[in-house]
């Protein structure tokens, strides 16, 4: 995973950061997230380049510091170092969080970040809950909710209504004042959203129940899932609950926080429920699992980490993207000069990563322009064509689709070469 091809979104975060830093953050601003993973990510790049292995890396920093803060929120419960550590590896090793964190985008910043503000605000650290919830809400959007979470569990469990109310919520009250100045970026990027054909959608009953389960056992292979709730379930019903009933339900109310929402936002406002945006859940959910577990079945907990660990090293060292780096080679050393490129949309378009990789190809749309979607901050003119360019020499289609299912009108198809599932095809008058 360290090595594989960037995917579209990575390679659209890869290409921003490339930026002069000032027209980078033009980009931020008319994308749909924060801009503190992509200042982090260019400053990160120009410490150590650009290469899948640089970029990368850093998500693999911030993954280890999430499963550091996972660990210290249950050392500050607790204070019992090897139930600490288990969970803070429980955490990192979790399939679901390694598949998606290990990607260059938001979601692994996330997760450290808010997970981060989890900690600091269960034990109480002010000014390292207000470094570290600012952090989070210049990541993603999301962290307004976890922010949400606790403010309300603090007003009925720290709050007292008969002291000083300002002084008591001043923590909430620098976090905010320093938010402040993207409140207006945030207004301008969600109305963009709305009614814009976003792909984001309501979600169904099944869907949230399915998300909770996935933040378990999410990764496992399905013959393997069992096991994974087994582990969870005799881990999780096992614990000392006399002990730790009430932190564990603070724990439970503040990560549960962007689920349920994000739920009523998506049903009353807008659509913004989706898996990857509620990453720093998974953190939480590793915290709720093995936090308060009795000495008896701490070795049930070392063998679900040891099992956590094993599927993360085999998808770690199986990597599943398209092989677009390897792809792109090929394209370039069979590409004539005359020859033009561009790509077909269905199941999904490859403008960022043959931007990345050095073959530029149009996407074409016959139909019209795309809706909004992560990518159009940063696309110029050209990028998007609906009529076909003027070709002197062979016209080659990118695409993930059924040869068989494309026709272009005056072109025969001459040669194709297949990667996995991506294609070039060449197409002659």
């Amino acid at each position: 995973m360290w090595t594989e091809s960037l995917w579209g979104d990575e390679a659209f975060s890869a290409m921003a950061v490339q930026k002069p830093f000032v027209e980078m953050l033009g980009v931020v601003m008319r994308d749909t997230a924060p801009p503190l993973f992509y200042v982090l990510g260019y400053l990160w790049g120009q410490a150590f380049g650009f290469s899948e292995v640089s970029l990368r890396s850093l998500s693999l920093l911030l993954m280890l510091g999430t499963g550091v803060f996972a660990g210290l929120i249950v050392w500050n419960v607790r204070k019992k170092w090897l139930e600490a550590v288990l969970v803070g590896a429980l955490a990192f090793l979790s399939p679901f969080l390694f598949k998606f964190g290990f990607e260059w985008r938001m979601y692994a910043l996330l997760s450290f970040t808010t997970t981060g503000s989890v900690y600091f605000f269960v034990a109480r650290k002010w000014r390292g809950y207000v470094l570290l919830t600012v952090a989070a809400l210049y990541t993603h959007h999301f962290a307004l909710f976890t922010v949400a979470g606790q403010g309300l569990w603090y007003l009925f469990d720290g709050f007292k209504w008969n002291k000083n109310w300002v002084r008591q919520l001043w923590p909430f009250w620098l976090t905010g004042l320093l938010y402040l100045p993207w409140i207006y970026p945030l207004y301008i990027q969600t109305t963009r959203i709305q009614g814009s054909g976003f792909w984001l959608k309501v979600p169904t009953v099944n869907e949230i129940v399915n998300l909770a389960y996935r933040f378990v056992v999410g990764g496992v292979d399905e013959k393997w899932r069992i096991v994974a709730w087994i582990g969870a379930g005799v881990v999780l019903l096992g614990k000392e609950w006399k002990k730790v009933s009430k932190k564990w339900l603070e724990v439970l109310f503040v990560v549960s926080a962007p689920v349920w929402i994000a739920v009523v936002v998506s049903y009353l406002v807008t659509p913004v429920f989706y898996d990857r945006y509620l990453l720093s859940v998974v953190a939480g959910a590793a915290v709720l699992v093995g936090m308060g577990t009795k000495k008896s079945l701490i070795p049930v907990l070392v063998i679900l980490v040891a099992f956590y660990g094993y599927l993360s090293l085999w998808q770690f060292t199986h990597p599943s993207k398209l092989p677009f780096r390897e792809f792109a080679a090929y394209v370039k050393s069979v590409k004539r000069p005359e020859d033009r490129l561009i790509t077909i949309q269905g199941r999904a378009h490859f403008l960022w990563e043959s931007k990345y990789y050095g073959i530029p190809a149009p996407i074409y749309t016959p139909n019209g322009p795309l809706p909004l979607f992560v990518g159009t901050a940063q696309m110029t003119e050209g990028d998007m064509i609906e009529t076909l360019p003027t070709v002197t020499g062979r016209l080659g289609l990118i695409t993930s689709d059924d040869l068989s299912d494309i026709k272009i009108d005056g072109y025969r198809m001459t040669s194709f070469e297949n990667f996995d599932n991506l294609s070039i095809s060449w197409w002659a008058k």
